[in-house]
């Protein structure tokens, strides 16, 4: 879905992933990924992505270095993640109302491509991610 989100930058525009239930998230948006849960919020700008997996029943994003995974909240769960897994981030890779194999090739697709990235948000992209994940874009009212 396309929204708003609030960022330590500011408003940006966003491709978010929701739960299937709670408040847990995943935002793209042109500068940075956002992940959310009621327990915290970390943002890994693009730069700072190495990779993203699914391992274990686990999906996973990995920083270049522990310091580009901010924690804006929670920074608890920052440490209490990073000692207990090799991601900045982890969710449970069944959490998402997407399927995980989809949010990890959205990931890999604006992780390369920087002209895409600057995109997220406009209604033509998220079209095209949409179709390139296999997934009808919405119809127009």
């Amino acid at each position: 879905m396309r929204e708003q989100v609030r960022t330590s930058a500011g408003s940006e525009a966003a491709f978010v992933f929701p739960a299937r239930r709670g408040r847990m998230r995943l935002a793209l948006t042109p500068t940075r990924v956002i992940a959310t849960s009621a327990a915290g919020t970390v943002e890994l700008a693009w730069k700072g992505v190495a990779g993203v997996v699914i391992d274990q029943r686990v999906l996973g994003i990995a920083a270049t270095r522990p310091e580009a995974a901010v924690w804006t909240r929670g920074r608890w769960l920052g440490r209490l993640n990073q000692r207990a897994t090799p991601y900045a981030v982890s969710f449970k890779a069944d959490a998402f109302a997407a399927e995980a194999g989809a949010i990890v090739q959205a990931i890999m697709r604006y992780q390369r491509n920087a002209r895409q990235r600057r995109s997220i948000g406009s209604e033509e992209e998220h079209a095209r991610l949409l179709r390139e994940l296999g997934e009808a874009p919405p119809a127009r009212a």
